[in-house]
């Protein structure tokens, strides 16, 4: 068994210009938000306005606004600063420094900033792999986060439910979809990740290709796809290309037609899940 070895943010994102490595880290993170898994957000703004200066994310969503400040390697408290003042500037609810490690006393400072403020602060590690692909780890959350005090406010998604209750088959069935997480259920073959999506107005699959060669790999598999029969458009990212297919123009304000939703959106996610497993792509 070959095991993975991790690899340094600036080796990942090797840019002659520094900062330009930090941003296409900033870009890529502001799409691919829920995989810091701190609220739900939707409205991504990169090198956003504060005053005189830029915050790396600024986001907005059903839990709020969101700052985050990233930085590779270790923490320093110059970024600590900045998240702070932008925070508070921006009137945040949550507010996130990620960086590939950080000091005890950073660590401390922050269960300490939880207790005493109303904005929820996180300090989240960063790690990359040989494969190019990141993951993300809470060093700091709040005592009560987002996720659990949305569980005991109102419990899990009411829309996805009947999908995870086994209702429109056993795919996309499994555990409930807390609400604080109920912007997509996923399901993953042959290292292709399958999203349902659904967002304010509107509801859509996307295909997520991570790893080494993954826009070669996306090529072949959207063989299965011809756009004579399909209609869909490419999201790109350093380390995530992706393929979306549009569901329907309606979304989780459309109560009324959330039964439809539900049909169309597990419908088209079988049979893009059938296509792939029954291909030797």
């Amino acid at each position: 068994m070959k095991l993975q070895q991790l690899m340094s943010l600036r080796d990942l994102y090797k840019q002659p210009e520094p900062s330009q490595a930090e941003k296409n880290f900033s870009a890529d993170l502001a799409e691919n938000l829920h995989t810091l898994e701190v609220g739900n957000f939707e409205d991504a703004e990169t090198e956003s306005n504060v005053g005189t200066r830029r915050a790396d994310i600024v986001a907005v969503g059903k839990d709020g606004t969101l700052v985050v400040e990233n930085q590779f390697g270790k923490a320093d408290w110059n970024h600590w600063g900045r998240l702070d003042a932008y925070a508070r500037l921006k009137k945040a609810d949550v507010a996130v420094l990620v960086a590939e490690d950080f000091e005890e006393l950073m660590i401390a400072a922050c269960y300490l900033r939880n207790e005493e403020s109303e904005i929820r602060w996180y300090l989240i590690q960063v790690q990359a792999n040989s494969h190019k692909e990141l993951s993300f780890h809470h060093v700091v959350q709040p005592i009560i986060d987002i996720q659990t005090e949305k569980k005991a406010e109102g419990g899990y998604s009411e829309f996805w439910a009947p999908i995870r209750n086994g209702e429109f088959g056993e795919l996309f069935a499994g555990r409930p979809v807390p609400i604080s997480n109920d912007g997509w259920i996923g399901e993953t073959i042959n290292r292709i990740r399958i999203w349902l999506c659904l967002l304010n107005q509107r509801c859509y699959i996307q295909l997520d290709f991570r790893g080494e060669n993954h826009s070669e790999r996306r090529n072949k598999i959207m063989t299965l796809f011809p756009e004579s029969e399909y209609d869909y458009e490419y999201k790109d990212t350093t380390l995530i290309v992706s393929a979306m297919f549009p569901v329907i123009d309606k979304g989780r304000k459309d109560q009324d037609a959330w039964p439809e939703m539900r049909e169309k959106l597990v419908a088209m996610g079988t049979d893009i899940y059938t296509k792939i497993n029954e291909s030797d792509l």
